[in-house]
């Protein structure tokens, strides 16, 4: 019997009509526009859906200051936000997150929330190549 996550990410395969599998830690690795990683996995209680991505290496100083500050004002906008602001003091990387309950995941919903996580995280790092503290400043 194949579990609901492997059963989810093989409907977003189809969905998306690309190749996609659960690893052997029980994550999935998607790959957008050769540069983003986006990595899909389920929670401790199995009861969401978890996706993450390393976003950018943020310098230190002033302007990852305000990166940092930028990212508490978008995390305070009320849901549905596609992607949570975090920071990765380890490797100061800016790290986009959010968890979705998998009860209500289809292939094709989630196909859905991984666009917008997608189109947010690339926003950020194109706002922060540019030297830009985030998308659109609050």
């Amino acid at each position: 019997m194949i579990d609901r996550f492997a059963e989810l990410i093989q409907e977003l395969s189809d969905f998306l009509q690309m190749p996609l599998y659960v690893d052997r830690k029980n994550a999935c690795v998607l790959k957008a526009h050769g540069k983003t990683e986006v990595q899909l996995q389920l929670d401790h209680s199995q009861e969401k859906l978890l996706m993450g991505c390393l976003a950018i290496e943020l310098p230190p100083g002033k302007f990852r200051e305000n990166v940092l500050k930028e990212g508490l004002k978008t995390n305070n906008l009320p849901d549905p936000r596609p992607a949570i602001c975090s920071y990765i003091s380890q490797n100061n990387y800016l790290f986009l997150h959010q968890a979705f309950p998998l009860i209500i995941l289809n292939g094709e919903r989630l196909a859905g929330y991984f666009g917008a996580f997608l189109t947010e995280a690339e926003s950020w790092v194109k706002a922060i190549e540019s030297g830009q503290p985030s998308p659109n400043p609050i």
